[in-house]
């Protein structure tokens, strides 16, 4: 009898530890933890077989972001990186270390055509639309490579030069912008002339050759204050033009 019990309390347990397996309950989605932030993916598409080869449409995703305080929040789910163009600046070119003659600024010559100069300056030269033109006479610039310096070029050719503020450039006598009248007459006794027609009004200084060779040439001092204010070199006439390029 103790025999049967025994084995009658073995069937029970052996049907307990074989009871029926468990469904699995249906979840819509999985989620997944890296570094902090937990992503939800949500399944919209229904079940698939493994074997499936049919394309999935795409799943919603949820981005959900742990904060400082451990809540977990909803975070965006597109992101845009925004770039932004850096324009970089081509370099200045070195001022020209010029001096003043009475056919010359340093490379730049009285005669020269503008692409002689600029090779020879070894710098870019520009027309000066700010300037008045004509078709036989205009303004060109070489920039911060001469600075406060402006050429005419008349009939194809260089013909005038002017220095005016911020040009510290200045003659082989050291004549510049902000010399005393005084002392430019002292630089240059047996040359200087009152010329006072140069300048619309006030009063000027000529730099007169004495060379025969050079008689067409002049370097015209406009003062102002008792100072040399701005100053031009060239030859006749267009040196002697009171406005820039006159009008056709």
């Amino acid at each position: 009898m103790r025999k049967l019990v025994l084995l009658l309390l073995g069937l029970v347990l052996v049907a307990a530890a074989c009871g029926g397996d468990e469904e699995p309950s249906e979840t819509t989605g999985t989620t997944e933890t890296t570094a902090g932030a937990a992503v939800t993916v949500s399944d919209t598409s229904g079940t698939t077989s493994p074997g499936s080869m049919e394309e999935e449409p795409a799943a919603d995703v949820e981005v959900m972001v742990e904060g400082d305080d451990g809540a977990m929040t909803e975070g965006e789910s597109e992101v845009t990186v925004a770039t932004e163009a850096v324009a970089v600046a081509e370099p200045e070119p070195e001022p020209i270390d010029a001096e003043v003659t009475l056919r010359a600024l340093g490379p730049v010559r009285i005669g020269m055509t503008v692409d002689e100069a600029a090779s020879e300056a070894g710098v870019e030269i520009r027309r000066d639309f700010g300037r008045q033109s004509t078709n036989a006479c205009y303004y060109v610039t070489a920039g911060t490579a001469l600075r406060g310096v402006s050429i005419m070029v008349v009939d194809d050719q260089i013909a005038r030069i002017e220095i005016d503020s911020p040009s510290t450039i200045a003659t082989r006598s050291g004549v510049g912008i902000g010399t005393s009248a005084d002392d430019l007459r002292q630089a240059y006794p047996d040359n200087i002339r009152q010329a006072n027609d140069a300048v619309l009004e006030g009063e000027a200084l000529a730099f007169v050759p004495n060379d025969d060779f050079d008689a067409d040439y002049r370097i015209y001092f406009e003062i102002e204050n008792g100072q040399v204010a701005r100053y031009r070199l060239g030859t006749k006439p267009a040196v002697d033009y009171l406005r820039g390029c006159p009008e056709e």
